[in-house]
């Protein structure tokens, strides 16, 4: 074999390989909701308008009108191409609307990822700048382009994605989500008024009754992978506080169900929450996909 041949069937392969996640029946489809998948780069949500967010979408055939809506968030690294990628493998003959979203980090550091842009220079910020707060707007925005009639919508993040679910619902009261899954995250602010924010709700600004109330209250799924055990993981936060929850996120994601159903019990609140172990996972996004999309009933 010439060395021409072999390069063109060198880069014949890597051309496969770097397609391999794209669905078998249609190339992505670019800024235009619709049948398949793709990609949207949304920038309605005016107090956010200069900071856009990538969606990555897949639409199955079938009655959209009728279909739920599942938002997906991704890790640090914000991969919502692996993520929808994931889902379309193992969940495309579900009549679900799939919205993995891309917080690009040229706009939304870490901290506006993960803990939602809810200060600034240790003020509080208005909500309506939160990040959580764009999530009603593109519900809407995707219901009002598909013709959809969900009233609710659920949500599923792994890691950095399980820090964005669990805070939102900690944070975002009156929203028209359903469950939630928060999957092998990597720290938590634990419901304690005694343990400052982001660690806890103290000096959040939701420090009260009403705020545990709506927390407990609602259809949380605590996901752990009962193997991501690994305390030198180097994506994993080790700080005073956050070590004080545990030494790796099996730990820490324990340290946060037991704290809360404590407190809920202490404070006669209704607990709608669930925590599910996943057995013989460790840090998988996909795997962990796979084994909690269930409870979101969809």
């Amino acid at each position: 074999m010439n060395l021409k041949i072999s390069i063109l069937l060198l880069l014949f392969g890597f051309t496969l390989a770097s397609c391999e996640w794209k669905s078998d029946e249609d190339d992505p489809v670019l800024n235009q909701l619709g049948t398949g998948h793709g990609i949207v780069t949304y920038t309605g949500y005016t107090p956010l308008k200069d900071k856009p967010i990538d969606i990555h979408f897949y639409i199955p055939e079938g009655d959209i009108k009728k279909m739920p809506i599942v938002f997906i968030l991704p890790g640090t690294t914000r991969n919502a191409n692996d993520y929808l990628a994931a889902w379309m493998k193992h969940f495309d003959d579900r009549k679900v609307i799939a919205l993995a979203l891309e917080f690009p980090s040229a706009y939304y550091s870490t901290s506006e990822y993960i803990e939602g842009n809810m200060f600034k220079n240790n003020k509080a910020l208005p909500e309506e700048q939160w990040s959580y707060s764009v999530i009603e707007a593109i519900f809407d925005y995707v219901k009002e382009e598909t013709d959809n009639q969900s009233t609710l919508y659920s949500m599923f993040g792994h890691s950095a994605g399980a820090q964005f679910v669990h805070r939102f619902v900690t944070f975002k009261q009156n929203m028209r989500l359903d469950k939630a899954i928060a999957a092998n995250s990597g720290w938590y602010t634990v419901p304690d008024t005694q343990i400052e924010y982001p660690y806890g709700l103290k000096n959040s600004g939701f420090s009260d009754k009403p705020t545990l109330t709506h927390l407990f209250s609602s259809n949380l799924i605590v996901a752990l992978g009962d193997k991501d055990t690994d305390p030198n993981d180097s994506s994993l936060r080790h700080t005073p506080e956050a070590d004080a929850q545990g030494l790796y996120r099996y730990a820490r994601g324990e340290y946060y169900y037991i704290q809360s159903q404590q407190t809920s019990q202490t404070n006669s609140m209704i607990f709608n929450w669930k925590k599910v172990i996943v057995k013989g996972v460790a840090h998988d996004f996909e795997a962990m996909m796979v084994e909690t999309a269930d409870y979101l009933s969809l």
